[in-house]
């Protein structure tokens, strides 16, 4: 890993992301200035530079040789990086940082969120009902199955551990190599995409779950081969899957609607949040500061679990 000057070193976000606001390149720009005393280049600026700022929209083909090989810091401020190619993680000569931690806690929200709303959604009652009456199933007696036990997985085995009957973990590459589909009620997705796990909730898989399974999908779209899920909830009219991700984006929700309501669909929001601008600018600093402030070791040893060097597998897998 290269590490150089800090009164020399510069950085170049690629592009920046839609759902950020209209003054977040500012305060990407004031935060890591006052944080680190470094500045943004703009995009379109054609100066090489020490370090990158990349998103799901970046095209690596595009980055010049040059520019690669002067580069000695890479930061990746989202979950998702199906846009790497495993042949250039495995060339970089520079860390690859990602933001799992930015979104973390939003997407585990959102998942909780959805839970609790499908099983318990409160009764709205404009007068009072002599019945009394609530027929639900309550969390205490249901199964989840998480496949991946990284960030998210990890929060949301710890916030419904104590509530629901039992979690299994299925993450061959984390210890937890045995699929258990026996009874499951709930099937959360907690994981990246690769080529290993491409289209796994299948129907396979679905036709093995209880009868009226939730399945909640805020990881990533192709993960769920949307065609088997439509023909399993088409002959299961208790089952329902909340989707906020697609195997195609933008998707089109009409079409989707047409031939089931046994969903609940948003616009890959889960991650999204009020404060995700300063979230990001501040993790982007953070990364920085601590890339000069620590050893190489060190910083190799706190950003383990983030940097995609130490998600591959062999020599062309990427987990």
């Amino acid at each position: 890993m290269k590490k150089g000057n800090k009164s020399n070193f510069s950085i170049k976000r690629t592009s920046t992301s839609p759902y950020f606001s209209t003054s977040f390149s500012q305060l990407e720009f004031d935060t890591i200035k006052k944080l680190t005393g470094v500045e943004i280049l703009p995009s379109q600026s054609p100066s090489i530079v020490s370090a990158l700022i990349t998103n799901t929209h970046t095209d690596f083909s595009t980055i010049s040789t040059e520019q690669l090989d002067a580069c000695e810091l890479l930061i990746h401020p989202n979950s998702g990086y199906d846009n790497f190619p495993c042949q250039f993680i495995a060339n970089a000569n520079f860390p690859i940082i990602i933001g799992n931690p930015i979104r973390a806690h939003a997407v585990t929200n959102f998942i909780l969120s959805s839970l609790l709303s499908h099983y318990s959604s409160i009764p709205v009652e404009s007068s009072w009902s002599a019945s009394r009456s609530w027929p639900r199933k309550l969390l205490s007696e249901i199964n989840i199955l998480i496949l991946g036990i990284g960030h998210i997985g990890t929060l949301l085995k710890k916030s419904l551990e104590p509530l629901v009957k039992e979690i299994r973990i299925y993450d061959p590459y984390a210890g937890f190599p045995d699929l258990d589909l026996r009874n499951i009620d709930v099937l959360i997705p907690a994981c990246s995409l690769n080529k290993q796990n491409y289209h796994f909730i299948n129907s396979a898989i679905l036709s093995q779950l209880n009868e009226d399974f939730l399945l909640i999908n805020a990881a990533r779209g192709s993960l769920v081969k949307t065609e088997d899920l439509l023909s399993i909830l088409a002959t299961r009219p208790s089952a329902y899957a909340v989707l906020d991700v697609f195997e195609k984006e933008p998707a089109d929700f009409q079409a989707l609607y047409k031939k089931t309501h046994q969903l609940k669909l948003s616009s890959h929001i889960a991650g999204v949040y009020k404060n995700i601008d300063h979230s990001t600018a501040e993790f982007e600093a953070k990364v920085i500061s601590d890339f000069f402030k620590l050893e190489l070791n060190e910083f190799e040893k706190t950003y383990k679990t983030m940097n995609l060097k130490n998600r591959i597998i062999g020599t062309d897998f990427l987990i």
